[in-house]
């Protein structure tokens, strides 16, 4: 079967590309988040990112914050490195990006630092 592709966002606002294999997906979205998943369902992609990053105290990755709060016009800050996949298909497996949607991806470089993060309190 053809390999996945998702892209990797870290905080550091480097990006990669990575390959999965379709119904293989937990553990490259694991890896590339530092542990336990969380996923945020855009339009037409899905973003992962660490379901503990406030706890684990996670530095703030820009980029992933203006990608949440371009989709739910919300300034919630988005912690550690984050991975963003396809969607699912009908049985719930995660699918791979299209070639279109990756290059999106990679030339997306707005970078927003949401208010709440600023004002302190449980971010930092």
């Amino acid at each position: 079967m053809k390999k996945q592709k998702a892209v990797i966002i870290s905080t550091e606002g480097h990006k990669s590309v990575v390959e999965f294999e379709f119904g293989k997906s937990y553990q490259i979205l694991s890896d590339a988040v530092g542990g336990m998943i969380e996923c945020v369902s855009l339009k037409d992609a899905d973003l992962w990112c660490n379901e503990n990053g406030i706890a684990e105290g996670l530095d703030l990755n820009m980029i992933a914050s203006a990608i949440y709060s371009n989709a739910f016009g919300a300034g919630n800050p988005v912690l550690g490195n984050v991975i963003i996949t396809g969607s699912v298909d009908a049985e719930g497996e995660t699918l791979g990006l299209t070639d279109e949607q990756v290059a999106y991806w990679l030339e997306y470089n707005k970078k927003v630092i949401p208010t709440a993060y600023l004002m302190g309190g449980i971010y930092n």
